[in-house]
C-alpha cells in the first residue's frame, strides 16, 4: 500500500506541476502530425504553380532571391517533389530563424516570402520543438519528455484493471461528475499510455541527438576564395554523375563552412523511408567532389535514429498511425482536466473527516 501511495503522489505531483507544459507540448505535437500537408493547404498560393514545358535555371531563381535580400546568407533549398510545386529558398536570419522565399520554377516569379517560425505551422512546430528559446527550450522539452514517461508508467501501475479487467475499462456515465472524470482518466490513460510512452521516450532521444553538437567545437571558418562560386547547375550535374540514379531533394549551404555545398539525393531503392541519407558534398568554388555517401540501407546507428523518428512522428504505420497520433496528442489535455477533478475530489474527501473532528472538538469544549 505504501508503494502505491508513493506512485500515486508521484503521478499526481508531476501532473499538477508540469501539467500545463505537458499540455502545450502534446497539443502542438498532435497539431503538427500532418504539418506539411496542413501548411500546403493553408498556403496554396505559395506552394502551387502551373506546370509548363520549360523551367528557369536554379541559378536565376537564387539570384532573384538574393537580389531581394542580399544581406541574408543562403541556408538550404527545397527542391519540389512534384511538377506543380514551387522551389523554397531558405535564407538565415537572426535568432536561428529562416526567411523562406517561394519561386515559380517556370516563370521565375517570386510568389511570396515569410519567416517560417511565424507562420501558423512554423509557430506550432517551433513551440513543440524548443518553446522559442533555442537550446534551453530543447532541454526543457527533453526534461518534460522524461516526466511524461514517468507519468505514463506510473499511471499504468495505478490502473485498477490489473485487479479486475472490466473495472478498468468501464466509464460509469450515469454516475456523479467526479466519478465520470475518474473513469475517463483511468480508461483514457491506459488506452493512450503506450503511445504516450513511445512519443515521450523517442522525443527525449531526439533532443539528446540534437544537443550533441553543442559539445563539438565548430570548425574554423575557411577564408572565402576571391572568385565567384561555381554555378549551381554545374554542381548539380556533378552530383548527378556521382549518384546518377538519385533524385535531388535539397541543397544545403553549411553554416560553418562557406566553401561546402551538400546535395541530398533520394534513391529509388532506399530502405530509409522518407529520410534521404544519400548526399554528395562539393567545393562550391572548385566544383571538386569532396565526398559521396550513397545509402541504400542505413548502418545500425542511423537505422536506430530512423526508427526513433518514425515512432515519434507516427509514420511507422502509414496514414492510420498518423491519425491515431493526432488523438494521442490531445490526450494529455483530457488527462490533465480529469486528473485535476480527481485531485480536487480526493482533497475534499481528505478534508471532510478533519472538519468532522474539528466540529466535535468545539462541541466538547
Amino acid at each position: 500500500m505504501k508503494f502505491r501511495n508513493f506512485v500515486l503522489r508521484l503521478h499526481g505531483s508531476i501532473g499538477i506541476v508540469m501539467g500545463l507544459l505537458l499540455t502545450v507540448i502534446s497539443l502542438t505535437g498532435g497539431s503538427i502530425v500532418f504539418y506539411q500537408e496542413l501548411d500546403r493547404a493553408l498556403n496554396r498560393s505559395l506552394y502551387h504553380v502551373t506546370p509548363q514545358t520549360q523551367q528557369v535555371s536554379l541559378d536565376t531563381m537564387v539570384a532573384l532571391v538574393q537580389t531581394a535580400r542580399p544581406d541574408l546568407p543562403l541556408g538550404f533549398i527545397e527542391i519540389p517533389k512534384k511538377p506543380d510545386e514551387s522551389y523554397v529558398i531558405n535564407q538565415k536570419i537572426a535568432n536561428k530563424h529562416r526567411l523562406q522565399t517561394f519561386v515559380n520554377p517556370y516563370t521565375g516569379d517570386l510568389l511570396g516570402s515569410r519567416i517560417w517560425e511565424y507562420s501558423l505551422v512554423g509557430f506550432l512546430y517551433t513551440l513543440h520543438h524548443d518553446l522559442f528559446v533555442g537550446k534551453v527550450g530543447e532541454i526543457i522539452v527533453g526534461v518534460t519528455g522524461v516526466l511524461l514517461l514517468l507519468m505514463a508508467l506510473s499511471g499504468m501501475l495505478l490502473w485498477t484493471g490489473w485487479r479486475k479487467l472490466m473495472s478498468g475499462l468501464i466509464i460509469r456515465w450515469q454516475a456523479p461528475l467526479p466519478l465520470i472524470g475518474y473513469d475517463i482518466h483511468k480508461v483514457g490513460g491506459i488506452l493512450s499510455s503506450l503511445f504516450l510512452s513511445i512519443t515521450a521516450f523517442t522525443g527525449v532521444v531526439m533532443v539528446i541527438v540534437h544537443l550533441l553538437p553543442m559539445f563539438n567545437h565548430p570548425p574554423d571558418m575557411k577564408p572565402i576564395p576571391q572568385k565567384p562560386p561555381v554555378a549551381l547547375s554545374k554542381l548539380i550535374q556533378k552530383a548527378d554523375v556521382a549518384i546518377p540514379e538519385g533524385k535531388t531533394t535539397s541543397i544545403e549551404f553549411p553554416e560553418h563552412d562557406n566553401q561546402k555545398l551538400i546535395i541530398t539525393k533520394k534513391l529509388p531503392n532506399q530502405e530509409t523511408g522518407r529520410f534521404d541519407l544519400s548526399f554528395v558534398e562539393l567545393d562550391r568554388y572548385s566544383s571538386e567532389v569532396v565526398e559521396v555517401n550513397k545509402v541504400i540501407k542505413a548502418d545500425p546507428f542511423f537505422a536506430f535514429l530512423v526508427a526513433i523518428a518514425n515512432l515519434h512522428f507516427g509514420t511507422f504505420g502509414g496514414l492510420p498511425t498518423r491519425i491515431l497520433y493526432v488523438f494521442v496528442g490531445f490526450m494529455p489535455t483530457l488527462l490533465l482536466i480529469t486528473g485535476l477533478i480527481n485531485w480536487k475530489r480526493r482533497r475534499l474527501l481528505t478534508l471532510r473527516p478533519q472538519r468532522g473532528r474539528g466540529a466535535e472538538g468545539q462541541r466538547g469544549s
